[in-house]
């Protein structure tokens, strides 16, 4: 079944790395039920002396096929990073080693994405609680897991509308230092209840508006914990934080061990060696700036803040040393933020995934905190080839703009109210999470791609007229009814070398290149035609690109084209037809936005040099930052880091994804500290 259109923005994401794991979708219908769990030889206990206390478990069996045990292995390394980052030591193993023994000495086990664990994964996990061990699950389908707990399994259910599930409320029944409040838009759940007399609920799911609901989003009893959807991007430091105070619950010594590892890193902004190399870097640097007082004051309250850190650790109070290093991150980083500087004239643009903006169906607000932080643009995710969250006779209006409005036209008004562009983000192309019914249809009339091997996909073939014809269309309607800066195309691309072969794209090659064909499609990807073939695919993408920008011309001049692009040009060129280097040299987009997102700084900035060198490309490109990309998942530091890089090349602006509350919280503030600042700074020596 596909979820409901409400559900897209987060399903696109993953779409987008080419997964559409069984936490994000209606599960199968389950099989017959097994024999009930039968014993096995125990395994030694827990020692609390272990090396790996905690046993990350990455699906292998308990996930049906590849796709699963793809997006099993993204949380894995998701919640590995954040274990590394806390400094509790921990391995990673399979289903299958489970069952061979490897929760010997382990105190904890997570299941951060294991399904359908299998029966004698079950016994080995049942033994292991039988033992003193405690398990963390989020999200499984297996009731008798939940049993295990002492919880019982509800059903899965879809949200009725974006932001019905995004955030967890903990309650007074949460474990000591766990945080309040945690981000997390889930698109839909599978909760477990409390079913014994030591089990009880510690989270509840609260919406976008802060209505706390009655679904269960962390459910606790004596053998371990339940969370009812998986853990995603974003908030990432309360998701930190809120594991810390999971597993401190389950293993108390693993508390020290957080605290031990927050004293050695804490303030050191992510590159020095420790605080004190940190506080002599920016001493001097804050004399030069015109916020020194204030820069002096935040490393004065550093220093204190360390001494309260180590007594804190000292005298054992190892949450409350995790909660003072925090403070003392956020004193250094405000302190490194007020070093940086403004930039005048430089465009700086917010992708907004969900297309409704950063702070949920407000724009005003949302456009308020974007020219108060210094931006210049948002990029909403307005449209895809089936669903629109603006009215257009061409496309279905989706479930969330009947229930919330016209988001284009409010958006478009709210900046500019406050002096913002709006540039609306279109997918093209892409079908993925489209009704059956419309699948269906296209594939009948011969209007999707086919791979080499003959395999359908949910995307439309850019050769056929009438797709090409399609997206034209629409982007011109929307250009010609709504005041736009600009019109952003995503997706404009093909999904991979193995797209498309179906029999319209051999039949317009041979007509458009009189090539012939004797063994398809082996002539076109390996033969003889290969380099014909990669230049005709690379034509269809342009052709489309040209149309757009010659019709935008006539219905709108004024409103720019722009694109987001793939980083490794020209290899994109030949793998997916994307060859946005002679876009831009040839003026038909107006800028390109590199999707170059990375943590690694000096990758970032081989990339850009690599990009800003091809003719034509570097006044018409503004590189993507991946504040909280799948790719990248960027501090306020690292964010500042990659901006003064870019300037350092003489780039005229920059991108950052994704415009939601992760950005609004934790990095906008920083950025208007100093190097989005609009308001003047005091004179030198002042605050």
């Amino acid at each position: 079944m596909i979820h409901r259109a409400t559900c897209m923005a987060v399903i696109v994401c993953l779409a987008m790395l080419g997964i559409l794991p069984g936490c994000l979708r209606t599960p199968a219908p389950r099989p017959l039920p097994v024999p009930p769990l039968l014993p096995l030889p125990a395994p030694p206990p827990p020692s609390a002396t272990a090396v790996h206390p905690v046993i990350l478990v990455k699906a292998s069996s308990s996930a049906p096929n590849a796709q699963e045990r793809g997006y099993a292995a993204s949380v894995t390394a998701r919640l590995a990073d954040w274990l590394q980052e806390l400094g509790i030591p921990f391995r990673i193993v399979d289903d299958n080693a489970l069952v061979r023994g490897a929760l010997s000495g382990a105190s904890v086990v997570i299941l951060g994405y294991n399904p359908n664990p299998g029966t004698l994964e079950l016994m080995a996990l049942n033994h292991f609680v039988k033992r003193g061990g405690k398990i963390i699950v989020c999200y499984s389908a297996e009731p008798r897991l939940a049993s295990m707990l002492g919880m019982k399994l509800g059903p899965y259910a879809s949200a009725a509308e974006p932001g019905q599930w995004s955030a967890f409320r903990f309650n007074q029944a949460a474990p000591a230092g766990a945080p309040t409040h945690v981000e997390q838009n889930s698109p839909n759940i599978r909760p477990a209840f409390p079913d014994s007399p030591d089990a009880r609920v510690v989270a509840w799911w609260e919406t976008a508006s802060g209505k706390v609901l009655h679904d269960p989003a962390w459910v606790r009893s004596n053998r371990g914990y339940w969370m009812s959807h998986v853990l995603m991007e974003g908030d990432g430091e309360a998701k930190k934080h809120m594991l810390a105070a999971l597993l401190g619950s389950c293993d108390p010594t693993l508390w020290r061990a957080v605290a031990e590892h927050a004293i050695g890193t804490a303030g050191t902004l992510g590159r020095y060696a420790s605080l004190n190399q940190a506080l002599t870097a920016l001493t001097p640097t804050a004399a030069q700036k015109g916020q020194s007082a204030r820069i002096g004051a935040l490393l004065t309250q550093a220093e204190q803040l360390q001494d309260d850190m180590t007594r804190s650790y000292r005298r054992g109070e190892y949450s409350r040393t995790l909660t003072t290093a925090r403070l003392l991150d956020a004193a250094m980083t405000e302190a490194y933020a007020r070093t940086q500087v403004p930039r005048a004239g430089e465009f700086r643009g917010v992708w907004n995934h969900s297309g409704t903006g950063i702070v949920p169906f407000d724009w005003e607000e949302t456009c308020r905190l974007l020219s108060q932080s210094g931006m210049t643009a948002i990029f909403p995710n307005i449209s895809r080839p089936w669903t629109a969250l603006y009215r257009t006779p061409m496309i279905p209006l989706s479930e969330t703009a009947r229930r919330h409005g016209d988001q284009l036209q409010q958006s478009t008004e709210a900046a500019r109210r406050h002096g913002l562009e709006v540039h609306a983000w279109v997918i093209c192309w892409n079908l993925e999470g489209a009704p059956e019914r419309l699948l269906a249809a296209y594939r009948k009339q011969g209007r999707l791609q086919v791979s080499a091997t003959g395999d359908t996909l949910p995307w439309l073939c850019p050769s056929h007229p009438s797709n090409l014809a399609f997206e034209v269309e629409s982007i011109s309607d929307m250009a010609s009814r709504y005041r736009l800066d600009g019109v952003h195309l995503d997706y404009v691309r093909y999904k991979s070398s193995d797209y498309c072969y179906c029999e319209g794209c051999r039949s317009r090659f041979v007509k458009e290149t009189g090539a012939k064909i004797r063994r398809w499609p082996a002539d076109v990807r390996s033969g003889p035609l290969a380099a014909n073939w990669r230049q005709w695919r690379r034509d269809q993408i342009t052709r489309m690109v040209t149309q757009t920008r010659r019709q935008l011309a006539k219905v709108a001049p004024r409103t720019k084209l722009s694109a987001a692009v793939y980083t490794g040009y020209p290899g994109c060129r030949d793998s997916i037809g994307q060859d946005w280097g002679e876009w831009a040299r040839l003026g038909l987009v107006d800028f390109v936005c590199p999707m170059n997102y990375t943590e690694d700084r000096s990758k970032f900035i081989a990339w850009y040099r690599k990009q800003s060198a091809f003719p034509g490309v570097r006044d018409r490109l503004y590189s993507g930052i991946g504040v909280t990309a799948a790719e990248s998942r960027l501090t306020a530091v690292g964010t500042l880091d990659q901006i003064a890089a870019l300037r350092g090349e003489g780039s005229t602006g920059f991108m950052l994804f994704d415009g939601n509350r992760t950005l609004e919280r934790d990095i906008l503030p920083y950025l208007r500290m100093g190097a989005t600042r609009t308001d003047p700074y005091p004179a030198a020596g002042g605050d």
